[in-house]
């Protein structure tokens, strides 16, 4: 299996909960969201169908994207926060991955990556007036819970 949970890895989310993020769609999924995610949780760490977790994958649907610039945006910089999520054990540190971070931002910049500041979009990445489909956490888990009712046991 491949770990892949639209409530921790999907970076077409919105990263912020304000009216200016430019695909405002889904749950807000931040940067500390994807840094604590973890492709096995620690509550079946002990389960025997924990080994055939064979790693994780992020994924950006891009239905709602409509050019590379905004693919920048709504990847970066989480997917640096992704890599480190699945290339390290458990117990990372959120708080040296930001300084870390506060480096790779500037070969981001080198590179004309165009990712979404802490601060939030700049002005050109804002798109005022799309309504996207933004979701509450609760909405959200609703609707799953009634895509999900019959796999229960």
């Amino acid at each position: 299996m491949i770990s892949t949970p639209n409530t921790s890895v999907y970076l077409d989310y919105r990263q912020g909960p304000g009216e200016d993020e430019p695909v405002p769609f889904g749950t807000v999924l931040s940067l500390e969201d994807v840094y604590d995610f973890e492709p096995i949780p620690a509550e079946l760490r002990d389960d025997p169908a924990a080994a055939r977790v064979l790693g994780s994958q992020c994924a950006v649907w891009t239905e709602l994207i409509d050019s590379p610039r905004q693919v920048d945006y709504m990847a970066f910089p989480r997917l640096a926060a992704f890599a480190e999520t699945v290339w390290s054990p458990a117990g990372r540190d959120l708080a040296d991955f930001r300084r870390r971070l506060d480096a790779h931002l500037g070969r981001l910049d080198a590179i004309g990556v165009e990712y979404r500041r802490e601060s939030g979009p700049l002005p050109w990445q804002e798109r005022p007036g799309v309504p996207g489909r933004p979701e509450t956490d609760a909405s959200w888990k609703s609707k799953i819970d009634s895509w999900t009712s019959n796999l229960r046991q």
